[in-house]
């Protein structure tokens, strides 16, 4: 059987030394001789040039043969010799000898890259390696596990699969005026806008900006501020929602609605601001129509407030935002997945299996992620039940397609996954002094946010192995700590979440799947070591508080960090005051960060057996160096230990 890795490939110094041993010693040439075999005669002679025989065939028992070489028959000094007296040919009968031999060698013998030949020959065995390596393409294109791009398309397309296409990003725009419009503006469907870094939009529907009457929104005010849904062009009033504008007095106001066109400022003192929705009324001078990303896939998901663009701008509007942010662009179906599903096509056109059903939700829009566990998996599902645990789809479609997959008489529940999500910092520490390189960073945060999504449901984080991403990264040491936080969903709560601190490992339910906060992660560097205060608790015993500062000088908070410290102590000479100090003292101390940004560094009377009073003045330099990561800038604390 061929092995559907690489079975046509062909080493491209092994063309060469082919071509040119053919070349060297003659090109090989089939032949063939017939012979009438005698049982009395053990060898036959072949041409002198002769260089392997092929085959031997002939009649044994008038019943047609090929011989077996080494066994039946050999091949030496040009000639065949018969080997085996047990299977011999019909005396009489024609005996069929297929060899090759070698042409007359050219004479040619410099094969050196840049002689005439030697290019020749590297010439052919180039387009020879060309066509085995097409060949070889063409093969594996066939095996849906080597298959890949359009000719898996084509390997799936015989179980009836096809690949998810990419979606395009989808939200709303709001054009707008600066004033209201004299009359109606049309914004026709097909309307482009972009954001700074040229991704286009399109609008999906017609819109307009009408001349219209007054519109009334409700919304809850904020230290003072009343935020409208569409650029004001020209405000009514505000109410309490349970008053009736037409007989109510409105709250006053002050001047103007801020940068965005949208906020309104109450002019009333902070004890008088009301409480509970507030109506509000006015003339909007915007209109908000739906787009879409005019390329498919994730690069049109952009953030709130970034489509500012008009590439046209329709007659009399004056400017275009998106209030919130796109979403729901995704890219095409990659290889890996596809493959899977393809594989499981049969099993899930026969239905009653775990698997089935897995593969079933998997094909919903919508869906990222799905497991389904029976009693087989997990002892405390009840025999003859099955749960789907899934993430991302609409619930309606999922129960459809898990009621036409499952089994008869087996129950399928299903759960909804909760997605945990992971922000918050990596302190790291750089290998030298100079700066770490912001591709390092990038590269860091890269692997971090690709070993977070790949997390599967139920799994935990395991943040140590997050950490150790940071190896072999050129400029980074390590990483001191990770100070992480969790939110998810309060399912007992709808709309609130809970928050929290991650430890290592992250333990997660069995429904929960662990997803990156993106904008949430981020990555610091740390430094120098600081001293911001000292003093001395007792004689000749002193607590010097240690801090760790990013790039930004800022002390850090860390949860739980320990870092073995350097010590250098030196005294002054009470007699000899403009010499250099004397070192006294020199140790390691382990110094631990709990819930703060302040570590002590306790040193007793025992590390300070070189200071003598009647030679050194009481003021001692302490100089507190990171013993395993020196590109930390060294801290400098004097202290007074008379």
């Amino acid at each position: 059987m061929i092995d559907p890795g690489n079975p046509f490939s062909v080493a491209y110094p092994d063309l060469i030394a082919s071509l040119e041993d053919r070349i060297r010693n003659g090109v090989e040439q089939p032949d063939q001789r017939t012979f009438i075999f005698k049982s009395t005669v053990t060898t036959y002679e072949l041409p002198a040039n002769a260089f392997a025989i092929t085959q031997v065939s002939g009649l044994v028992k008038s019943q047609f043969r090929v011989f077996e070489p080494g066994t039946d028959y050999g091949f030496s000094a040009n000639r065949l010799i018969w080997l085996n007296p047990l299977v011999l040919p019909d005396d009489g009968s024609r005996l069929d000898v297929e060899f090759t031999y070698r042409e007359p060698p050219p004479g040619i013998t410099d094969f050196n890259p840049g002689s005439v030949i030697g290019t020749l020959v590297r010439a052919v065995a180039r387009e020879m390696k060309l066509l085995y390596e097409q060949m070889d393409q063409a093969y594996r294109r066939a095996f849906i596990d080597q298959a890949s791009g359009v000719a898996l398309d084509n390997v799936v397309a015989l179980l009836g699969e096809t690949r998810k296409p990419a979606i395009k990003a989808v939200g709303t725009v709001t054009f707008f005026r600066k004033t209201p419009p004299p009359k109606t503006i049309l914004i026709p469907r097909g309307t482009r806008v972009a954001d700074q870094a040229g991704r286009v939009f399109v609008t999906t529907a017609d819109g307009s900006l009408p001349p219209a009457a007054p519109i009334d929104e409700t919304a809850n005010q904020n230290a003072g501020v009343v935020k409208a849904q569409r650029v004001i062009a020209e405000l009514t009033g505000i109410w309490k929602a349970a008053d009736n504008p037409d007989t109510a007095a409105p709250f006053p106001v002050k001047p103007g609605f801020g940068t965005d066109g949208q906020s309104i400022t109450l002019d009333l003192a902070p004890a008088a601001l009301p409480t509970g929705p507030l109506r509000i009324r006015y003339r909007p001078a915007s209109a908000i129509i739906p787009i879409e990303a005019q390329q498919a896939g994730p690069d049109g998901n952009v953030n709130a407030a970034t489509i500012t663009i008009m590439p046209t701008p329709p007659p009399g509007v004056d400017g275009v935002t998106n209030e919130s942010a796109t979403g729901n662009g995704q890219d095409a179906e990659a290889d890996d997945p596809l493959r899977e599903r393809a594989k499981h096509a049969l099993e899930r056109a026969g239905n009653a299996t775990t698997n089935a059903i897995k593969f079933a939700v998997l094909e919903v829009k919508g869906v990222e992620g799905v497991e389904v566990i029976d009693h087989d998996v997990d002892d405390s599902v009840p025999l003859g039940e099955v749960r789907v645990r899934y993430t991302g789809g609409d619930v309606t479609d999922i129960r459809q397609v898990v009621e036409k997959t499952r089994a008869a008489g087996i129950i399928a529940r299903l759960e909804q996954i909760v997605e945990v999500f992971i922000s918050g910092t990596f302190y790291l520490i750089p290998t030298d002094a100079t700066p770490p390189p912001a591709s390092s960073l990038a590269s860091f945060m890269s692997k971090v946010l690709a070993m977070i999504q790949a997390q599967t449901i139920g799994s935990p984080l395991p943040v140590k192995r997050l950490n150790s991403l940071v190896f072999d990264l050129p400029g980074l040491a390590d990483v001191a700590e990770a100070v992480l936080t969790f939110e998810k969903a309060d399912l007992a709560h709808p709309g609130s979440f809970l928050t929290g601190d991650v430890g290592d490992p992250f333990v997660i339910a069995s429904t929960e799947i662990i997803r990156a906060d993106p904008a949430g992660l981020q990555t610091s560097v740390l430094t120098a070591l600081k001293s911001p205060a000292n003093h001395k608790t007792s004689s000749m015993t002193v607590t010097i508080d240690v801090q760790l500062a990013d790039s930004n000088g800022a002390a850090v908070k860390f949860r739980h960090f320990s870092v073995n410290l350097g010590v250098i102590v030196r005294a002054y000479s009470i007699n000899n005051p403009d010499q250099a100090p004397e070192r006294i003292a020199n140790f390691t101390r382990v110094v631990t960060f709990t819930a703060s940004a302040t570590a002590p560094l306790n040193i007793l009377p025992a590390d300070l057996t070189g200071f003598r009073p009647a030679d050194h003045k009481p003021e001692l330099d302490f100089l507190i160096t990171a013993a395993a990561y020196p590109s930390l800038q060294q801290a400098l604390a004097k202290v007074n230990v008379s």
